[in-house]
């Protein structure tokens, strides 16, 4: 009775953390490269023709992962998949004057960010292997 009253629990738990580790941005291969996002600042330009985006993670879990990834790979090319699905190119760098913080440079063509919306932001595995 007790091993099945166990098992429930457990079968229950894997149920509900399932949509939190998707959430997160980890992959069933336990992808740990990609990190859910926050934008908290977002400023387009025509000249020079850039979108700049200061970030931080979304969930405070990520947040020694992200500063970690973030002081490994400054400059380097990430991807970000916005609300529409798509991933597009990005630049990464590690804000030194704003602990936790990111900032992102895409190019102006760029699907639009907005102030407060979510992102997932992948490390390239070249990046991940330095």
């Amino acid at each position: 009775m007790r091993t099945r009253l166990r098992l429930s629990i457990l079968c229950a738990a894997i149920v509900l953390c399932a949509p939190l580790l998707a959430a997160t941005g980890q992959t069933d291969a336990g992808d740990t490269s990609i990190v859910a996002c926050r934008v908290l600042e977002a400023h387009a330009s025509t000249r020079p023709a850039v979108i700049a985006v200061v970030f931080h993670q979304r969930d405070k879990a990520d947040q020694a992962r992200l500063a970690s990834a973030l002081r490994q790979h400054p400059g380097e090319g990430v991807e970000i998949q916005t609300g529409d699905g798509k991933w597009s190119s990005a630049t990464v760098f590690r804000m030194k004057s704003c602990f936790g913080r990111g900032l992102l440079l895409l190019p102006a063509d760029a699907p639009p960010m907005k102030d407060g919306a979510t992102f997932l932001l992948k490390f390239s595995a070249s990046s991940q292997q330095n």
